[in-house]
């Protein structure tokens, strides 16, 4: 084992000082409790660099063009260890034990050379019993980003080579873009920036079509391939009382008792359907779960409170043949989107609305409902009517009478200022007023449809959070 490590160490170094064909950073062969390693570094940066005290280390700033231009040295041909940005050599203090190593004009007389040797070695040419070192003790710095693992920094002197100091005498050139930084913010790792500027460009206002565009050419974690999707089945006795069922294949394939998510589409009551719901059906389905989506009746057909009565439909449908779709009829939960959620809100706080026996279900997740008629803007008068005294009684604030099913509530950050006021009041009077833990979310840098057609794409945001609600609420 320890001729294994030798041997890894010698390829790591690179042999020698020729080994260096482009500015590199000087690091540590060992991690010394980071996994980015130890660069030779010039403290401070910027106005408070300080190029004339002593060189230190500092976390290897890989994949950080220009805040690593401190550490970036080459070999020149008299073998000093330059760093180019500032045309300065490293060169020791004294050539004796203990010395503290600076950078200095490469011209001077005291500008030696330095030798990296295949033991892993740094050693001035001509002293080579004494080793670049590495202190023992590790100091937290600041950071202009906020990384996994704090960035840290260890002084580094000349000490008498020895074998007991290896893991702080082991020494190896490294490429800028070796490793990344690891950043402690991962929240939008998986945003196409392109797409989130032109959400930004969309501002408060909902723009479903246009939104929609943008992420259908985005690589999705599954398609249409991974799973079945049924024909059109009638649930309720409407033209509208349709849905879809979505089941995974291959190792997927649901086994008995697999939770169910139930899809329920927006449009403002007036429009959408399986279509608004298709991507997230096929990325859930392909993860285990059975995904229905389903349609209702719009208007001017409809009216209040019909979609909570579709609603309690599809649950019914989806208890009923639970054996045949391998599910788990106690663990069915649903998911509204604008309307649809306004539905999923009347069915599961109002049961009262709902005709016949009350279908329990595990819980529910409100993406965006207006749930306030009378201070959140103009309702769909053809689905509410036009009497704002029949609103109040007809809204989902002030009118829950039921608190026992677990809800997440989702809302954008560009969502209408009146939705974002809405949720923001449903998830006070939840948990103020009824003594609810319910669970809210706002999703940063989405709007009003945006983030729901994230479902199944790199950015796994609003996907996490609906996964991790349906595993744990109870």
């Amino acid at each position: 084992m320890k001729k294994l490590s030798a041997l890894l160490i010698t390829l790591l170094i690179g042999f020698s000082n020729s080994a260096i064909a482009e500015p590199q950073m000087l690091r540590s062969v060992h991690e010394l409790g980071d996994p980015s390693g130890y660069c030779l570094d010039i403290p401070g940066f910027g106005p408070r660099m300080r190029k004339d005290g002593p060189i230190g280390t500092h976390t290897c700033k890989y994949g950080r063009p220009g805040f690593s231009v401190d550490e970036e040295f080459e070999v020149t041909d008299a073998q000093q260890f330059r760093l180019p940005e500032y045309d300065l050599c490293l060169s020791a203090g004294e050539l004796q034990a203990g010395s503290d190593v600076f950078t200095i004009d490469c011209a001077l007389e005291n500008a030696h050379a330095w030798t990296l040797h295949d033991s892993g070695h740094v050693t001035p040419s001509n002293a080579h019993d004494l080793c670049l070192t590495l202190a023992t003790e590790r100091r937290f710095v600041n950071s202009a980003v906020a990384n996994l693992t704090p960035n840290s920094s260890r002084k580094v002197t000349l000490e008498k080579c020895a074998k007991s100091r290896e893991y702080h005498q082991s020494w190896r050139w490294s490429s800028t873009t070796e490793l990344e930084t690891l950043s402690a913010n991962t929240l939008r790792a998986g945003v196409n920036a392109d797409i989130a500027a032109e959400i930004r460009g969309f501002g408060y206002t909902v723009r479903a079509p246009e939104t929609a565009r943008l992420f259908a050419a985005e690589p999705r974690m599954y398609s249409e391939a991974d799973v079945s999707i049924s024909e059109e089945i009638a649930y309720g006795p409407e033209q509208r009382h349709r849905l879809k069922v979505y089941s995974g294949l291959n190792r997927n394939n649901p086994q008995n008792k697999a939770p169910v998510v139930l899809l329920v589409h927006g449009g403002g009551f007036a429009r959408g359907g399986f279509e608004n719901f298709a991507g997230a059906a096929t990325h859930l389905a392909a993860l285990g779960y059975v995904a229905v989506n389903m349609t209702y009746p719009l208007t001017p057909e409809a009216s209040w409170p019909s979609g909570a009565q579709s609603v309690a439909e599809a649950v019914r449908w989806i208890r009923k043949n639970a054996v045949k779709l391998k599910a788990d009829p106690d663990r069915i939960f649903v998911l509204g989107q604008s309307a649809g959620a306004v539905n999923v809100a009347d069915f599961a706080f109002r049961p009262s609305l709902v005709d016949g026996d009350d279908p329990m279900i595990a819980g529910v997740i409100l993406a965006s409902p207006q749930v306030d008629l009378t201070s959140g803007g103009e309702p769909n008068t053809d689905y509410f009517g036009e009497d704002p005294v029949a609103w109040e009684s007809q809204q989902v604030l002030g009118n829950i009478e039921r608190t026992s099913i677990p809800v997440l509530i989702l809302v954008a950050e560009y969502d209408p200022e009146a939705i974002r006021i809405a949720t923001a009041k449903l998830f006070h009077e939840l948990v103020v007023d009824k003594g609810v833990a319910a669970r809210f979310r706002q999703l940063q840098g989405h709007n009003h449809t945006s983030y729901i057609g994230t479902m199944g794409i790199a950015d796994t945001r609003a996907a996490e959070e609906v996964l991790d609600f349906m595993a744990t609420a109870q």
